[in-house]
């Protein structure tokens, strides 16, 4: 079964393998390993001493890609550990072997192997391994670009989606691909292949038993056409909903209803999000900040500086720098 080689075939630098440390020291070692490499996560409780667990990564795009096999325990996250919003994250995570528990915001979903939730890094969370091991992976990606294109999965954390659903199956393949490949790809390569994971979290079905109608495809159709026209400077939120054969008064209160803001606002907030993208980009690191300001639909670049430090808190040199260094590849932690 390809969910249960792939992790085999993955390659990722290995951060951390109790394996390979003195029983005595393993309990210690894996709750201090937690802390440092996901800052604000901590152990609250551990199965005893670990037979075995292992933590993978490395630097995806401006993402990183992890793979954990965790012994027995229960987990717990602090947002408030993250002091930089540049720092914030939306993730994708996926059963391997065995299964892990997610709780967020009153919400709790249980993956089995093939099975995936998201997880955002704004809000206090909860894992949990019940059994004597579990394995899976996740994909950290930057939480502005998420939200930019599909704004309602802020609603959707800790969901199991459906697996059975064609957009989950598909969602499910490109995931166990990027396991298998990740460490063959180029790091621009790597930032393409984020950007798509990133698109096709719009694929699945949002899960069963909630008012789907209007946002299955209201409000996809609506920021797909923001996406489409993005570069389009005289794009409006009049336009969109003209696509749509639907009232643009109408297709505000849907977009406010579901997902907070108006057309015109998901316009600004996707251009914005784009160019912190692209300045995040390796691919993009021979543009100027005036280039990638012009590609994301912005006229004047002193307009675009203002828009960009009201939205991020720093200019966009200052993220761009910022990505460099949160990029850089984290070290083995030292037993």
């Amino acid at each position: 079964m390809a969910i249960l080689e792939a992790p085999a075939r993955s390659g990722l630098a290995s951060l951390l393998n109790l394996q390979a440390v003195d029983v005595a020291q393993r309990a210690a070692l894996w709750t201090r390993s937690v802390k440092s490499f996901f800052p604000g996560l901590s152990v609250r409780e551990l199965g005893g001493t670990p037979d075995r667990g292992s933590i993978s990564g490395m630097p995806f795009g401006p993402g990183r890609l992890w793979t954990v096999v965790s012994p027995s325990l229960l987990v717990s996250y602090d947002p408030s550990a993250l002091c930089d919003d540049h720092n914030d994250v939306f993730s994708v995570m996926m059963q391997l072997h065995g299964s892990t528990t997610a709780c967020q915001k009153q919400r709790r979903c249980t993956l089995r192997p093939g099975e995936f939730c998201l997880i955002d890094s704004r809000l206090s969370f909860e894992l949990e391994v019940a059994a004597t091991s579990s394995q899976f992976m996740f994909v950290q990606m930057p939480r502005h670009a998420v939200l930019a294109r599909h704004p309602y999965l802020e609603r959707r954390t800790a969901e199991l989606f459906d697996p059975a659903d064609a957009g989950a199956r598909l969602l499910r393949g490109l995931l166990l691909s990027v396991l298998e490949q990740a460490t063959l790809l180029e790091d621009d390569q790597r930032a393409s292949t984020l950007s798509a994971i990133i698109q096709l979290l719009g694929a699945p079905r949002l899960p069963a038993g909630r008012k789907a109608d209007e946002v299955s495809w209201r409000v996809r159709a609506a920021l797909a056409c923001i996406d489409a026209a993005l570069s389009d400077t005289a794009v409006s939120a009049e336009q969109i909903a003209k696509m749509q054969g639907i009232s643009r008064r109408r297709l505000d209160e849907i977009m406010i209803e579901t997902v907070g803001a108006s057309l015109t606002a998901q316009i600004w907030i996707r251009r914005l999000s784009q160019a912190a993208t692209d300045l995040a980009d390796p691919r993009c690191a021979g543009r100027s900040v005036s280039q990638i300001a012009f590609a994301a639909g912005f006229e004047d670049p002193a307009h675009f500086t203002r828009a960009f430090k009201r939205r991020f808190g720093c200019t966009p040199r200052e993220w761009r720098l910022r990505a460099g260094a949160a990029s850089a590849p984290l070290p083995p932690l030292d037993s």
